[in-house]
């Protein structure tokens, strides 16, 4: 097999709506096809991807640096010894010449490649890719049992995949994530969005606060409470705007036993994180701006979040793919974690096989399936 040509697409996918951090009315993602010289069925065997949602598009490092690069391999360096494309051969190929360290947006643009890659690879082997990256990531990715993946009460709702395979897909654990700022101050907007999410059939539900203005955050809780479910089944996410030291917006967050608090501070900043994990007791979740093992290591050592009870949520298309993935998993569970505490960052399609491939805690959905990247493959029930 050879690849004969790689596309990639800049698509606009702006919308009115931001988070405590950005505006989304500019963002743009990167779609990319991967064309070969076979065929499947009489269709042409192609490995697809669509981009991770809130970091644009890729398409500049892509087209001139890393397409031309796996365009010029020779097929023996991209295969296995089965003939089938092997993802992390082609990673070495696209690392080829870059320095180490100093991560940046290079890390996206590999991680698309590797997930139109193991899309490839899946179609090649005849699996579904959730199963196609439980049999090809080493021993360790098929320790869990192929028994359905639970989650407590209080986190998540199920899916199921309909993709056919050699044995049944696991449910998977999902949760909403919703409640952006838009230009409509009626608290009744964002009880509705939520209710609409309980409604689709989730029983989580994730929303955005500022992180900074207390008065305005609890509001916005009691706002999406009154649609009508616990506590203790709202996540909220303060996109790293916490300041060390502001103990009114601590307050508003202890007033409710929240299912988790998300990315309370900047990414780099392990100091406040940790003066954050001291400050509030309940769960927090963060990582999903992190894009190497080198960061999520440095997270796992400074930013003093505890193993048992919160959530690493590093982005698998963001990170390089699949191998740098594992790889933050691995260190983590040296350090007592458990792949539970792994809640992959973004809502696509592909991170949904990564958790059902290995076990992980939970899949972030974008509920509206009316959006482009929303939702979950047709007739999957929530």
């Amino acid at each position: 097999m050879k690849i004969v040509a790689i596309h990639e697409a800049t698509l606009p996918i702006g919308s009115a709506m931001r988070n405590a951090s950005i505006a989304f009315d500019q963002m743009t993602a990167s779609a990319l096809v991967i064309r070969t010289d076979q065929t499947i069925g009489g269709e042409a065997l192609v490995g697809l991807a669509f981009d991770s949602i809130g970091r644009y598009g890729k398409g500049g490092l892509l087209r001139e640096r890393f397409i031309p690069r796996l365009l010029a391999a020779a097929p023996s360096d991209l295969l296995d010894e089965h003939g089938h494309i092997d993802p992390a051969r082609c990673v070495a190929v696209l690392m080829r010449g870059e320095k180490q360290g100093g991560h940046g947006e290079r890390p996206g643009a590999v991680g698309l490649l590797d997930a139109a890659l193991w899309d490839l690879r899946a179609k090649q082997m005849g699996l579904p890719l959730w199963q196609c990256l439980r049999h090809s990531v080493g021993p360790n990715a098929s320790s869990s049992t192929t028994a359905p993946v639970t989650a407590t009460a209080n986190e998540t709702a199920r899916v199921h995949t309909t993709a056919e395979a050699t044995s049944a897909p696991p449910p998977i654990a999902t949760y909403a994530s919703c409640g952006h700022f838009t230009d409509n101050p009626n608290p009744q907007a964002l009880r509705d969005e939520v209710a609409q999410c309980l409604a689709w059939g989730y029983t989580t539900v994730k929303i955005k606060l500022s992180g900074r203005d207390a008065k305005l955050d609890a509001q916005r809780i009691a706002s999406a409470l009154s649609a009508g479910f616990p506590a203790s089944h709202l996540a909220v996410d303060l996109n790293g705007q916490w300041q060390a030291g502001d103990t009114d917006v601590l307050a508003v967050l202890a007033e409710h036993r929240l299912a988790w608090v998300e990315e309370p501070t900047p990414a780099l900043d392990y100091a406040a994180l940790a003066a954050f994990c001291q400050g509030h007791s309940g769960p927090v979740a963060t990582g999903e701006n992190l894009f190497s093992s080198d960061d999520a290591t440095n997270l796992l050592r400074y930013g003093g979040m505890r193993p048992h009870q919160d959530r690493l949520q590093m982005d698998i298309s963001l990170s390089y793919g699949v191998g740098e993935y594992r790889s933050m998993m691995d260190r983590a569970e040296s350090l007592g974690w458990s792949r539970q505490a792994f809640w992959p960052h973004a809502g696509h399609l592909f991170a949904a096989h990564v958790v059902a491939a290995w076990g992980l805690g939970s899949h972030e959905s974008a509920p509206d399936a009316s959006r482009l990247y929303g939702g979950f493959w047709d007739g999957v029930p929530v």
